[in-house]
């Protein structure tokens, strides 16, 4: 019975592991923590990091974070500004993630079998699923939103000098979702 028991347990916790979540948002305190995901440069080359922000009546957003500024810009029919409520996109798996060279035109094609992560939801009007997107833009890396609910034009957005500016050609971030291989020396 007791063998029978600790196998339940084992299998319990095996089981726990195998949902433990690759990647979540975290609170943006003015602090990065060092498991948050890097996602930008600056003009100095410096890292920026990935920030989602909800905007009332419009819904979840992506945006710039700079290390130590507590205000995001994010494209939302215009540029919003707030310094409320921040979120970090964080993880512990960062070999997972990549940067994936895609278009307006050929976005729903270039995703089939991949994971472009989801970083907010557009609710004016319903429209759905913003992707986390980023583009080389006068010597800055920005991060935007990835219009994904558009089936013929998924475009990214993102602020720039408190103007919403689009681009066709972009990179949007990718999570690779399958299992990673352990060597046996371990």
């Amino acid at each position: 019975m007791r063998a029978s028991s600790f196998y339940l347990v084992m299998l319990c916790v095996v089981e726990i592991k195998s949902h433990v979540l690759d990647y979540y948002w975290r609170d943006y305190t003015g602090l990065i923590p060092e498991d948050a995901l890097p996602g930008g440069q600056d003009i100095n080359g410096n890292n920026t990091y990935i920030g989602q922000v909800y905007i009332h009546n419009h819904g979840l957003y992506m945006g710039q974070v700079f290390p130590g500024k507590m205000e995001v810009k994010v494209p939302c029919y215009g540029v919003k500004t707030t310094d409320y409520l921040i979120k970090l996109l964080c993880t512990h798996e960062r070999a997972r993630f990549s940067w994936m060279r895609t278009n307006a035109e050929t976005f729903h094609v270039d995703m089939i079998n991949k994971h472009p992560v989801v970083g907010g939801y557009d609710h004016v009007e319903n429209k759905g699923v913003l992707n986390i997107g980023r583009v080389m833009h006068q010597g800055i890396l920005k991060i935007g939103n990835v219009a994904a609910y558009d089936p013929e034009s998924v475009r990214l957005y993102f602020p720039h000098k408190d103007e919403e500016k689009s681009s066709k050609i972009y990179e949007v971030l990718i999570y690779d979702k399958s299992p990673l291989f352990l060597s046996t020396n371990e």
